[in-house]
């Protein structure tokens, strides 16, 4: 990429140091968040609250501007009226700042005026290689550079995860986070790029597809700037990890509220489909079906085909979840007679066939239940296994023994995946998902989804990133 640019990246993710422009000792403000951000992600030494009128912000010394600051300064956020942001972007440029981030709003999202203001902070800062985030934007989480301009939760997701989001909209990174926590995932870096005035969309795509700590890269994106460059680029970084997006603005409804979001022009939806196939993006219409999926890119295996099997302790399991796997294209192929006969020899004469789905409940114990589920994942036949597990909800007057068993089973489970090559989607109630199972299911990233439509999407979603980057026939 552009060196200049990459420079201002990488101060932005992994600054040596920072000043906050406008930081404030009042909470809830954008200048009381973003210093209290970066202190809450740890970030010390190197930290300068920019303040005309206080000499302390949030127990640091402040500086009245940033030529008072003795130290030579990597990376500024900018927290201040609109109507002052030229200045700024001036004093940053003397003090010889690689790089930003705008939070101030009041630019070209209120229309001609702001339009024209942005227009010149633009000119003077690219005339200087001074690259910005923003503005309009909630800014920057980087795990890995402990950067955190937002006012979020900022002692979890300590830990540099695989996954990068990069979003026109910051309300989204709260989703974004939540599922990280759900489908146990470590998080990456997350910026909000509002405008797109300086840095836009494209550009931290492009250094996100050269970041090696970055392994799956999504994207809420309401507006396209340059098409041209954007399938270009996408196609290079997708060819290297897996790149999924949300686009907005498809209606005319949401196209105006993306206009009067971040001031984004919605492109044409149709042609936005064509250019995410050729560029091999997966491009989604439900976020939280995005990020499930971003998780389990993370760490389970590709499927070879769309041949499902379903093992459960309950009929009503397999019903439901065959019947969402039909609606999605996935195919449940009968187990053989030679299989079949193998698994009737653990269950009671009374059980169903398994023919597949296989109705576990004629099978006595959790032994046997998961002798049924490797069974399955041993056929060649069957490329992704869809399973209601035994034992996820714990009582505190279990038997210690039993326990045991469901843990260890638990431990078998986990390691099919890498056994066999074969993704493993576990399914149970919200309310069934917490305590030691449920927990060493997420410590072993096997991904466990709370219904059996959401189970059947996610296997879908691995069975279209194998045929879009040719790891499946058509």
């Amino acid at each position: 990429m552009d060196p200049n640019m990459k420079i201002s990246l990488d101060a932005i993710f992994s600054p040596k140091s920072v000043a906050v422009i406008g930081a404030r000792d009042r909470r809830g403000t954008f200048g009381y968040n973003a210093l209290a951000g970066m202190r809450g992600m740890g970030y010390g030494k190197g930290l300068f609250p920019v303040n005309p009128k206080q000499d302390e912000v949030q127990g640091l010394r402040a500086y009245k501007n940033l030529a008072e600051i003795p130290e030579e300064v990597d990376m500024a956020v900018i927290v201040v009226q609109a109507k002052t942001v030229p200045n700024v972007i001036q004093d940053c440029i003397d003090k010889g700042i690689k790089g930003g981030i705008m939070i101030t709003a009041g630019f070209a999202e209120l229309g001609e005026e702001g339009a024209e203001l942005q227009g010149k902070i633009v000119e003077t800062s690219k005339a200087a290689n001074f690259n910005f985030i923003g503005p309009n934007c909630m800014g920057v989480r980087s795990t890995e550079g402990k950067v955190s301009t937002m006012g979020m939760r900022h002692g979890e997701f300590s830990r540099v995860g695989p996954v990068s989001f990069i979003s026109q909209s910051g309300t989204l990174g709260g989703y974004f986070f939540e599922a990280a926590g759900k489908n146990g995932f470590d998080t990456n870096k997350f910026i909000s790029c509002g405008n797109q005035a300086s840095i836009n969309f494209t550009d931290l795509l492009e250094y996100l597809g050269e970041d090696d700590t970055t392994k799956v890269i999504a994207g809420y994106m309401e507006g396209m700037q340059d098409g041209r460059r954007f399938l270009e680029v996408a196609k290079k970084v997708s060819a290297k990890k897996p790149v999924l997006l949300f686009k907005a603005g498809s209606s005319e409804a949401s196209a105006r509220a993306a206009s009067s979001h971040t001031a984004s022009m919605a492109s044409n939806d149709d042609i936005f489909d064509s250019v995410c196939r050729q560029a091999g993006v997966l491009r989604f219409r439900d976020f939280n079906e995005m990020f499930d999926l971003a998780g389990a890119l993370c760490y389970s295996p590709i499927p070879k085909g769309n041949r499902v099997a379903i093992v459960s302790g309950g009929g009503g399991f397999c019903v439901t979840t065959a019947e969402a796997c039909a609606e999605r294209g996935l195919d449940l192929p009968v187990l053989d007679a030679d299989t079949q006969g193998e698994l009737k020899k653990l269950m009671d004469p009374y059980a169903p066939a398994p023919v597949n789905p296989v109705d576990c409940i004629g099978v006595t114990g959790i032994d046997d239940f998961y002798k049924v589920i490797e069974t399955a994942a041993q056929q060649d036949y069957i490329d992704s296994l869809i399973v209601m597990p035994w034992g996820t909800r714990v009582n505190p007057y279990i038997d210690p023994d039993e326990l045991i068993k469901y843990i260890e089973t638990a431990k078998k489970v986990s390691e099919i995946p890498e056994k066999y090559g074969k993704p493993v989607i576990l399914s149970g109630r919200r309310e069934g998902m917490i305590g030691p199972i449920y927990d060493l299911y997420r410590k072993n990233h096997i991904p466990f989804q709370n219904s059996p439509v959401d189970c059947a999407t996610m296997v879908a979603g691995l069975v279209k990133y194998g045929q879009v980057h040719g790891n499946i026939s058509d």
